[in-house]
């Protein structure tokens, strides 16, 4: 890991971005994880949560439009500038029962009583299951665009891959560069964003940066064999509709229409376990639905927040 490295080009990813989030390192009373938690804006607590291989920073092009929230973005432990957990997980009940706990380690280790949640794939798994196992402490939430844990018999080839552990040794020691950081972009639906420059350089240069100076995308790998196989999603990882059931908070999910992971059809199919949810279909939108159009999903993510029990 070149830390410095990481740090400086991130610093002038956020300078262009518009932004100086301050910056929290917490230790997990839970796991004993010490997390990066960067801070931007004032108002009611919000926690976000990123997807697989990636950072608190991506989120920087949503939370620059929601500056009446106190938005906290969460390097996910193993992801970032977080640590890793201390020992791997060795089956999907060990990596259920660490996400179940997660939000609110991170929520007691910032004094935060309650939040609301903003999550998206990988991240949506920790918040939903959050949700189920402590729906005193999550206000709202909002899953943008598929999330893990929802049943999809298609799942994309280069996922796939990564859930072979000799694929997934080999990808960790490949060099990562822009190029190869577009391409990976156009595969998870982000196509129209990469061609309409909608995905900027500054944006494709501190994620290459991410890849290639943290261990993120090796420790994501890692857990790789727990989520998905060559033929697809790992049944024990998808969330069941007795464990949904019990999901209280409001849950807002919008979804790209181009989503890779996860058709309309599974959209709403998993939409409907959840009691008090509402499913949005975003048009000309992939995986990643806040690039594509980050003004609309702040609106989103604003309105359905912004109701009663805003947090403390």
């Amino acid at each position: 890991m070149n830390e410095a490295t990481y740090r400086e080009i991130e610093r002038r990813f956020w300078d262009g971005v518009g932004l100086d989030p301050s910056e929290h390192r917490v230790r997990l009373k839970e796991s004993g994880v010490a997390v990066r938690v960067q801070e931007v804006g004032h108002g009611p607590p919000v926690l976000f949560i990123h997807g697989a291989s990636n950072s608190g920073t991506s989120w920087a092009n949503l939370v620059v439009h929601l500056d009446d929230f106190r938005c906290l973005l969460l390097d996910r432990p193993g992801a970032g500038l977080s640590e890793r957990p201390r020992e791997p997980f060795a089956d999907a009940d060990a990596l259920a029962g660490f996400s179940d706990e997660l939000v609110v380690d991170v929520l007691d280790a910032l004094d935060v009583s309650t939040a609301s949640l903003v999550a998206t794939s990988y991240g949506g798994y920790a918040a939903l299951r959050g949700a189920a196992a402590h729906p005193d402490r999550i206000n709202r939430v909002v899953i943008l665009g598929w999330t893990m844990g929802a049943a999809n018999p298609k799942m994309p080839l280069l996922m796939r891959l990564g859930g072979i552990p000799a694929v997934a040794r080999l990808m960790s020691r490949m060099p990562v560069n822009e190029s190869a950081v577009r391409s990976m972009l156009k595969r998870i639906g982000l196509r129209q964003a990469v061609a309409n420059g909608k995905v900027s350089d500054d944006l494709v240069t501190c994620y290459t940066a991410l890849l290639r100076h943290t261990d993120t995308m090796k420790n994501e790998l890692e857990i790789g064999r727990l989520l998905m196989s060559w033929k697809g999603l790992n049944p024990e990882i998808v969330l069941s509709e007795e464990l949904l059931a019990k999901v209280q908070a409001p849950v807002y999910f919008l979804w790209g229409e181009g989503d890779p992971f996860g058709s309309a059809a599974v959209a709403e199919a998993f939409a409907s376990k959840v009691p008090n949810a509402e499913l949005e279909m975003m048009p000309d939108a992939g995986h990643a639905v806040w690039i594509d159009d980050p003004r609309h999903v702040a609106r989103v993510v604003r309105d359905h927040l912004g109701g009663p029990r805003a947090g403390s």
